[in-house]
């Protein structure tokens, strides 16, 4: 496969890699924001993470539906349908965060 063909073609890891990304940020940097000063912080610094999470892991979650659907019959098709659903579920896990950053008084514990 020439170089200039891996260039222009879709490489369905990249939104796997998204899509990781975005819900390690969202997770890490809420969850260490409430450890690190709960009353500071409250609940604006988690729920503003998870909705940066959210956007990566949608961008994320496109990329590998388009290249899911540009490399149909193929082995990248896999690891793009791979990357669209995993966008799917970190969207939801991140989703319920939300909820739970939303519904849950700040500094419960």
């Amino acid at each position: 496969m020439p170089r200039s063909d891996l260039m222009n073609r879709p490489q369905p890891f990249l939104g796997i890699l998204a899509v990781s990304a975005g819900w390690a940020l969202s997770h890490q940097w809420g969850s260490n924001a409430v450890f690190d000063d709960c009353a500071a912080n409250g609940t604006v610094v988690p729920v503003f993470a998870s909705l940066l999470g959210l956007v990566a892991v949608a961008l994320g979650g496109l990329y590998s539906h388009h290249a899911w659907r540009e490399s149909a019959g193929s082995g990248r098709s896999v690891l793009g349908a791979v990357g669209a659903l995993l966008a799917l579920l970190a969207g939801f896990a991140i989703v319920l965060q939300i909820a739970a950053g939303l519904i849950l008084p700040p500094c419960a514990a």
